[in-house]
């Protein structure tokens, strides 16, 4: 069995920006070592991998893995799965299952728009922050999957420098920093060393976090989202009840595509 393997830009409309991703499509599972091992071959910052399901043809199976691991509800990765779809089948609503969840995105020509949980941010409950962590003077600070530290402004987000090895050793998935910009935008960087993802250039499952905590403070249902990595990127994201939705658009690389695999 030989499946293509897919490259795309995500969280973009042009090529030269955005987060790179690869996906592929297979009939059934191969072996999880299998799939590890096209991950590191494609070099991306994530690779998705999807099979059909069996209950309809809009549903998709979907895992998630870094150059060195498994990981756990990948937003880009499945915007670029929903893209590889959207080439394959045309315009639709698409749904991915996993073991984390259900992610499903409605794939038009100009845009996709992705639905996604939304992660409930305790800001009373007592989080043991590293004493180096302080320096930057966190406003105030959460953890969901990930540790969130809110800076005073754009700037300090901006000019953060991290310590990879201190933010390696978090009991948390990952580092989110983030500042509000009035009238009605948010920033932020991430930070996921501990799945070989020093710095993302733009990532989905962070507004899970991010999106309600902000809604919260502003009152706001809509919002503009900047991340502030070394490639910038910006989308936009909706609240509606207890629905999250992340609009962008992905930019599919063909000059990439090859065979990734021939399985037994």
């Amino acid at each position: 069995m030989e499946a293509p393997l897919y490259f795309f830009k995500v969280f973009t409309d042009e090529a030269k920006s955005g987060n790179p991703a690869a996906c592929a499509l297979f009939s059934q599972w191969p072996d999880s070592k299998v799939l590890q091992h096209i991950a590191r071959e494609a070099d991306q910052v994530v690779t998705a991998f999807i099979i059909p399901a069996a209950d309809s043809p809009y549903q998709y199976h979907i895992r998630w893995f870094s150059r060195t691991q498994e990981i756990n509800l990948c937003g880009h990765g499945t915007l670029a799965a929903a893209a590889l779809v959207r080439q394959l089948k045309g315009e639709g609503s698409y749904s991915f299952l996993s073991e984390y969840g259900e992610l499903t995105v409605q794939a038009n020509t100009h845009y996709l728009q992705m639905s996604l949980p939304q992660w409930p941010s305790d800001v009373e409950t007592l989080v043991e922050l590293p004493t180096a962590l302080l320096a930057c003077q966190p406003v105030e600070y959460f953890q969901t999957r990930d540790l969130v530290l809110v800076l005073a402004d754009e700037q300090a987000v901006q000019q953060y420098q991290p310590d990879f090895d201190l933010i390696r050793q978090l009991s948390q998935h990952a580092l989110i920093i983030t500042a509000f910009c009035a009238p009605d935008t948010y920033v932020l960087r991430y930070f996921a060393p501990a799945i070989s993802i020093d710095e993302d250039i733009a990532t989905g499952s962070a507004q899970c976090s991010l999106a309600p905590y902000w809604a919260a403070k502003s009152g706001l249902t809509e919002l503009k989202v900047k991340q502030l990595s070394a490639t910038p990127a910006s989308f936009s994201v909706v609240i509606k009840a207890q629905q999250l939705h992340l609009k962008t658009q992905a930019v599919y690389l063909p000059h990439l595509t090859r065979v990734n695999a021939t399985i037994a």
